[in-house]
């Protein structure tokens, strides 16, 4: 091969093939984002620090490519304070902002905004109530949004107790769990999905913070306990058990207790409704709907996490890590065995899962 003698027209063509190479590489950069179909795997929710706005979502496919930022890459936008949960229904991915008092409603085929619902407080939760609207929990009201799906438009609230959490929707009504905010409550608010009016309300462990539905219609309320600080909050001066209910035909039928200080979380269900996964203690444990006594003891799970999710026979969990760096997400089989784990982003706290996974 002949040598180039000139050493500028050398280095013009070493510059104009960087240039090019970098466009190419930008091209195709763009195009994985722009054509990346949001359906083959799940997505992560990451709070991000708070006050600085720099919450995301994270997507990770089933065969565990993950794509962080996903968001702000797809909108040229950042996606706000405090990410605390995304829901998918209707093709649509609806993404409760919490402190940036917003949901962002995104198409999961490309991630695209396709409304921005502002106006809110302190946004929690969203759940599909019927097929034409979903109800979002609100800290800032004490109560639910009411959401037209069709217009994505707020048209209405309901009242029901402090600081509304997380929703099931069981035989025509919303179960609420009221988790009590920065302070106190021990109630499930139950709401008929036709009138949007709260006709019963229920009372369960102190701070209820997550419910699910199991395979025979029966729904459990989760509740961590209260605990009462010194005003530096450096004492506990009172505390209180937490438990595991069981709500059948709009009644308390079952109560199991924790040991006290044990502030379980995370309550969740098996694929087919039959068994349950929560943790306390730093580790996760497992709990049938059918033939339990009392409490676990001996962990499914060693290790502790920020979140907990389950999506079919999987289980996931989260690791905020320092609450500074970028965390970390887990998928466990229900046997407990670690498959995988992936890099997100900041303060990862919950999944959103795509029917197909």
């Amino acid at each position: 091969m002949k040598k180039i003698k000139n050493s500028k027209l050398y280095y013009f063509i070493t510059a104009i093939t960087f240039i090019l190479a970098s466009c190419s590489t930008d091209t195709i950069q763009q195009d994985l984002i722009s054509d990346y179909e949001f359906s083959n795997g799940y997505f992560v929710t990451n709070e991000g620090n708070f006050g600085t706005g720099n919450g995301s979502i994270s997507f990770i496919s089933n065969d565990g490519i993950s794509q962080n930022d996903v968001f702000s890459s797809v909108n040229s936008y950042a996606l706000g304070d405090v990410v605390q949960s995304m829901s998918y229904f209707d093709k649509k991915g609806y993404i409760c902002v919490n402190g940036s008092g917003k949901v962002e409603v995104v198409s999961i085929q490309d991630m695209s905004v396709i409304a921005t619902i502002d106006g809110l407080i302190s946004p929690r939760y969203i759940t599909k109530v019927d097929e034409h609207k979903a109800y979002i929990s609100d800290w800032g009201i004490n109560g639910l949004h009411i959401l037209d799906l069709t217009e994505n438009k707020i048209i209405g609230t309901i009242s029901c107790g402090t600081g509304p959490e997380k929703m099931v929707v069981a035989n025509g009504n919303v179960y609420v769990c009221n988790v009590g905010g920065w302070g106190f409550d021990n109630t499930v608010s139950v709401i008929d999905i036709q009138s949007d009016m709260v006709i019963n309300t229920i009372q369960v462990g102190d701070k209820p913070n997550s419910t699910i539905v199991d395979a025979n219609g029966d729904v459990w309320v989760l509740s961590s306990g209260y605990t009462e600080y010194n005003s530096t909050w450096t004492e506990i001066i009172s505390q209180t058990q937490g438990s595991l209910v069981r709500i059948s035909n709009g009644s308390l039928q079952d109560e199991f207790v924790f040991p006290e200080g044990a502030s379980p979380k995370g309550l969740m269900i098996n694929g087919q409704g039959t068994n349950m996964y929560f943790s306390y203690n730093s580790a996760v444990y497992s709990f049938s709907i059918v033939g339990e006594s009392s409490i676990p003891t001996l962990p499914l799970i060693n290790r502790n996490f920020y979140g907990l999710s389950s999506n079919g026979n999987f289980i996931y969990g989260t690791d905020a890590v320092d609450y500074v760096q970028n965390g970390w997400s887990y998928r466990y089989s229900t046997q407990g065995v670690l498959i995988d784990s992936t890099q997100v982003g900041i303060i990862p706290g919950g999944h959103c899962f795509i029917p197909n996974i």
